[in-house]
C-alpha cells in the first residue's frame, strides 16, 4: 500500500505553526505560574517547619537543664529573627546558634507576641502564643500551647498536609 500524499503539499502552513505556536504559549505560561505558587507555598512550608524545629529544640535545651528560657522577637523594616537569652542590638546579623533566621526574604512575620515568651523546664511547659508567617501564597500560623506543644496550621486556605486552624 502507498503511503497517501497530496501533491502540493511540501510542510505544514503557517495558520498550522501559528496555532501550534499559540498552543505552546498558553501551556508554558500556566505552568510558570503554577510553579511559582508552588515555590512559594513550599517556602512558606519549609520556614514554619524549621522554626518549629528550632523551638522544640529550645524547648528540649530548657527542659534538659532544667532553666526557663525567653523568646524575643526582633523585627526591622522587614527583617525579622526569633531569639533566646539576652537580646543584643542588631540580633539578626549576628550568627548563633540560639538565633533563628529565615531562609527566604519573602517571608513575613505577620504577628508575633508582643509579651514576653518562655519554655519552662521544669515541667516541660511554654507560656502560649503564636506566630503568623506569611508570603503571597498564605499563612501558617505556629501554635505554642501552655503544655509546650508546638504545632502548624494554615489559615484560611489549606497549605500541604497542614490542618486548618480553628
Amino acid at each position: 500500500m502507498k503511503p497517501f500524499f497530496i501533491k502540493k503539499q511540501k510542510g505544514i502552513s503557517l495558520v498550522e505553526l501559528l496555532f501550534a505556536i499559540f498552543l505552546i504559549s498558553i501551556i508554558t505560561n500556566w505552568s510558570i505560574r503554577s510553579w511559582y505558587s508552588h515555590q512559594q507555598k513550599e517556602r512558606l512550608l519549609i520556614t514554619a517547619r524549621s522554626l518549629r524545629i528550632f523551638l522544640n529544640e529550645l524547648q528540649a535545651n530548657a527542659y534538659w537543664y532544667n532553666r526557663t528560657d525567653f523568646l524575643w522577637v526582633y523585627y526591622h523594616s522587614g527583617t525579622w529573627c526569633i531569639g533566646s537569652g539576652n537580646m543584643e542590638l542588631n540580633a539578626c546579623e549576628k550568627s548563633k546558634n540560639s538565633i533563628y533566621k529565615p531562609n527566604y526574604k519573602d517571608i513575613s512575620l505577620s504577628h508575633f507576641p508582643l509579651k514576653n515568651m518562655a519554655f519552662y523546664g521544669r515541667r516541660n511547659t511554654a507560656q502560649p502564643g503564636h506566630f503568623t508567617l506569611t508570603n503571597s501564597e498564605g499563612c501558617i500560623r505556629l501554635i505554642i500551647s501552655k503544655q509546650g506543644r508546638i504545632r502548624l496550621c494554615s489559615q484560611n486556605k489549606k497549605i500541604a498536609d497542614l490542618p486548618l486552624c480553628r
